[in-house]
């Protein structure tokens, strides 16, 4: 045996151990990114950043993808799906409970007010012009100031008004039937 041989004996087992720590160290770093692409992505939800956090996320994710394809192609394309597939899943679940909590109550609007008046259909309500409608004016129908479309023609203020269709928060109206047999 030569000196060569005995030497690349000797060395072989210390970078087989080499490289084996290496691949330990990418994926310990994979895991490590994609938790930290995980939290920095809850806090962008939280916090008002402008997107930097999303940002630094989308970075710490694909980090973690090039730590899992360093340790090895299949540990790679397999981080890769359960990315493209849990991580949607994973954000409308979360979506799901959050939309629930105090914290997303307190952000979303709730319908008060007159918009929560105007959401409920007026067809068939009755009223009064209180503007010219030529053809659009305002009326007052059950104690509020809405504007309308005359559906038929001129009406005049003062005449009492019947809601025929109440769509996307346009009032169409058309005299009253009382109205109707005082003008004849």
């Amino acid at each position: 045996m030569t000196l060569g041989m005995v030497m690349t004996q000797a060395v072989a087992p210390v970078a087989a151990s080499t490289a084996a720590a290496g691949d330990e160290a990418s994926l310990f770093w994979g895991f490590m990114l994609l938790g930290a692409a995980v939290i920095v992505l809850a806090l962008e939800l939280v916090l008002p950043s402008g997107g930097l956090l999303a940002l630094v996320a989308g970075i710490a994710l694909v980090g973690s993808l090039v730590s899992f394809f360093s340790h090895s192609t299949g540990a790679g394309f397999l981080a890769l799906a359960l990315i493209l597939v849990m991580g949607p899943l994973s954000a409308w679940y979360a979506f799901r409970i959050w939309s629930g909590s105090a914290l997303a109550k307190r952000m979303i609007l709730q319908n008060e007010g007159p918009d929560a008046i105007a959401s409920t259909s007026l067809k068939g309500a009755t009223g009064v012009a209180e503007t010219p409608l030529r053809p659009v004016g305002t009326v007052r129908v059950n104690g509020q100031r809405r504007d309308a479309l005359s559906e038929l023609g001129i009406i005049e203020a003062g005449t009492h008004i019947i809601v025929v269709e109440d769509h996307d928060n346009q009032l169409k109206v058309r005299p009253s039937e009382a109205d109707k047999r005082e003008d004849a």
